[in-house]
């Protein structure tokens, strides 16, 4: 009888579980298998014992985000305000702050950069070991791409 009810009241609701509400600052050092709802990303986390995952479904989101610099044969970083967007208006700044270098992938005039090799990523800025090429007019060598979210893809 007791086991009836029990089941009972979990399909009318009765029994829940409250799941703690946190932000980012304030989550706890985390202990392997925490649960949290974190308030500032809205999403559910739970702590591996190594770091805080999302696994709530706005986490699995798989969006990519792409930026496209100018090169102009001697500017070596970009982002953070350094180097100039693509129409040359503005300083470059990354839309998305990765996490490090292999959060994203970086092509100049479509050809692919090795991190560590070609380029360096520290605080919001990418440096290259040399600039990428000016703008000649007749193609698009001069192109910075770099695509964001790359970690999200394994999530």
């Amino acid at each position: 009888m007791g086991r009836y009810v029990k089941n009972r009241q979990l399909e009318q609701g009765a029994l829940t579980v409250e799941i703690p509400q946190v932000t980012t600052a304030n989550r706890p050092a985390g202990q392997n298998g925490q649960l949290i709802y974190n308030t500032t990303t809205s999403s559910y986390q739970v702590y591996n014992g190594a770091q805080w995952y999302n696994i709530s479904e706005a986490s699995r989101e798989k969006t990519l985000t792409v930026d496209t610099f100018q090169g102009d044969g001697s500017t070596t970083v970009f982002g953070n305000g350094s180097g100039n967007t693509l129409d040359g208006s503005t300083a470059a700044n990354l839309t998305v702050e990765p996490t490090d270098a292999t959060d994203m992938q970086i092509f100049i005039g479509g050809v692919y950069q090795i991190p560590g090799t070609h380029y360096t990523y520290s605080g919001g800025a990418i440096t290259f070991g040399s600039a990428p090429p000016a703008n000649n007019g007749s193609d698009s060598g001069h192109i910075v791409a770099v695509i964001h979210n790359l970690h999200k893809l394994g999530e």
